[in-house]
């Protein structure tokens, strides 16, 4: 069993006129969220071995609130296909993986909300019902994934363990 952790990042502010999409920072309420993240995934143990973060502001500001949960940090990874791809490039991040530790993506919708639909053959009720109505910023999905290795994760083949909102925190 492998253990995936699924965040969208924060939420993020409007983009200034002639600002990039790719250079949005967080907006002050995702900023106040991300002690919130981080307490919550302390305090459960939802701490990934390995983390893959899309390339944007906001993503790299999401990672760098929730590290107050570890002692010890994680290793990092971009993929800017996290950020160009769509539901297909968070599928082939996890396929590359080379080892069994347990994997955070850090990315952005809709692909967030793809790949969790994807994955989800099965799910505690409450947070699978949740899932399915929004992901919304902020969100982490954590699933169990029933494969080998990460070169084997397949739609279908995850078990949704808890769905965290930060607004339910």
């Amino acid at each position: 069993m492998l253990r995936f952790y699924l965040l969208r990042h924060a939420k993020s502010s409007w983009a200034e006129p002639g600002q990039p999409d790719f250079d949005r920072a967080l907006s002050p309420r995702g900023a106040d969220d991300l002690p919130r993240i981080a307490t919550a995934m302390r305090d459960k143990g939802y701490l990934p071995d390995h983390i893959y973060c899309s390339p944007t502001l906001r993503t790299r500001l999401t990672l760098h609130g929730i590290m107050l949960a570890f002692d010890q940090p994680p290793n990092v990874d971009y993929d800017d296909g996290l950020y160009s791809g769509g539901v297909t490039a968070y599928f082939d991040c996890l396929r590359r993986h080379g080892s069994k530790d347990s994997l955070m993506i850090i990315g952005h919708n809709p692909m967030c909300e793809g790949v969790s639909m994807a994955l989800a053959k099965s799910g505690e009720a409450v947070p699978l019902a949740n899932m399915k109505i929004k992901f919304p910023t902020g969100a982490l999905a954590v699933f169990d994934i029933d494969a080998a290795d990460w070169s084997k994760v397949e739609g279908g083949s995850g078990h949704l363990v808890e769905f965290i909102v930060p607004r339910q925190l």
